[in-house]
């Protein structure tokens, strides 16, 4: 959809007129031929800069690409193209104008609404029936949901003394995800302990497993896994490759409180939270061989459960990236609702934006009602992102 043109005078066509008005006032009351002349030779110009301002920006579409995805400090490089749709006549000195406003559903509540950022390509000229592509560079710090548009066609060729603008209405969404930060040694130990302590197993590599296929014979590997046949065939020798152990499943429950009035030290905390669950569920989708579960006490409050891959990294990115902290206490709904869901023995985590005692009967009391559930809760692991202990297991980048 384009709005209707608007065309402008610059300051520079104000000072032009100036000049104008001066020589032929000057002319008419000193009865100067010259100065007519003159005058009439400088109008010239004023009314070509006009006409030209009006006729460039006829017959131009534009059409913008932006990354589906893109994470809070990278770098996002964005592309319009411009097409000039006219059989005769070039373009000439078009300004395309992008404008990018982050939408109130991917910031804290108390924030106003963000001043809109700008950015702009120039095209120098698009030949008649011909496009041009250009790009835009830039970082957005939040993550967040972003509405790009609309566009802004302008143009003061040839001389600068008009200004004339086209809007088009077409309007994209970015989603801006979590910045990913990393995972320490001590959070990898952890795990490690966690997945010993456990006795489901569903797949086992050795002799006792099950047989999927064969590989190359390394140092090291007992005489009683080698495949004489496959051996024989290849002239080399190969042994028997067995199921390898799964990954224990993981439940990760972030708790995105913040006080009514938060400060900037509570705003950082929540991002803080948001970015480190984004980066434990993307080192489990990387992994793979796992099951995930997620949830958060923010909106949206929708839980997401699937085997670790990369379809469900990215919507959980995109819903990490949207979730907002609120100042109510929903982490016994998030809690109730992840004990009811996940399947026994999965690992379950609790990252939080302020000390938690799962052991509190008042606050998490209905939660608490089955026997079955008091013994998962004595087994979640408690990390409160506002604790210095953080630095074991995360660090932002």
């Amino acid at each position: 959809m384009t709005r209707p043109r608007q065309t402008t005078i610059s300051r520079e066509g104000w000072y032009y007129l100036v000049v104008l008005a001066l020589v032929l006032g000057g002319a008419m009351l000193r009865e100067v031929n010259l100065l007519l002349v003159l005058a009439g030779m400088l109008a010239g110009p004023l009314l070509l800069s006009w006409r030209a301002v009006g006729r460039t920006l006829r017959g131009l579409q534009v059409q913008r690409h932006v990354p589906q995805g893109v994470c809070a400090g990278d770098l996002l490089v964005a592309q319009l193209t411009l097409t000039n749709t006219r059989r005769r006549f070039g373009t000439w000195g078009v300004v395309v104008e992008e404008q990018i406003q982050r939408e109130a559903d991917g910031q804290p509540a108390n924030q106003p609404r963000e001043t809109p950022i700008r950015p702009g390509v120039l095209f120098p000229y698009v030949a008649a029936g011909e496009s041009r592509a250009g790009v835009y560079r830039g970082r957005l710090a939040q993550r967040g949901r972003y509405c790009l548009g609309p566009l802004r066609l302008s143009t003061r060729f040839p001389f600068g003394l008009f200004s004339r603008a086209i809007t088009f209405g077409q309007s994209d969404t970015l989603v801006v995800l979590p910045r990913l930060g990393r995972l320490t040694r001590h959070w990898a130990a952890r795990r490690r302990r966690s997945l010993a302590g456990t006795h489901r197993r569903e797949r086992r590599h050795g002799p006792e497993g099950d047989f999927y296929g064969v590989r190359p014979w390394r140092s090291g590997d007992s005489r009683r896994w080698i495949h004489w046949r496959t051996s024989a065939r290849v002239g080399e020798l190969v042994v028997r490759q067995f199921e390898q152990p799964r990954n224990r499943d993981l439940a990760v429950l972030v708790d995105l409180w913040q006080p009514e009035q938060p400060a900037e030290e509570h705003l950082e905390n929540v991002e803080l939270a948001v970015s480190f669950a984004a980066t434990v569920v993307a080192d489990l989708c990387r992994q793979g061989e796992s099951s995930v579960w997620l949830g958060t006490t923010g909106k949206p409050s929708e839980s997401l459960r699937g085997s670790a891959s990369v379809p469900l990294l990215q919507e959980a990115l995109q819903r990490l990236a949207v979730a907002q902290a609120h100042h109510d206490d929903r982490l016994p709904e998030l809690l109730a609702r992840a004990l009811a869901d996940v399947e026994p023995g999965t690992e379950i985590v609790l990252l939080a934006t302020r000390p938690t005692d799962l052991s509190e009967a008042s606050r998490f009391g209905p939660s608490l009602s089955a026997p079955a559930r008091r013994a998962l809760v004595q087994n979640i692991r408690c990390i409160d992102t506002s604790s210095d202990d953080l630095a074991q297991f995360y660090r932002p980048e």
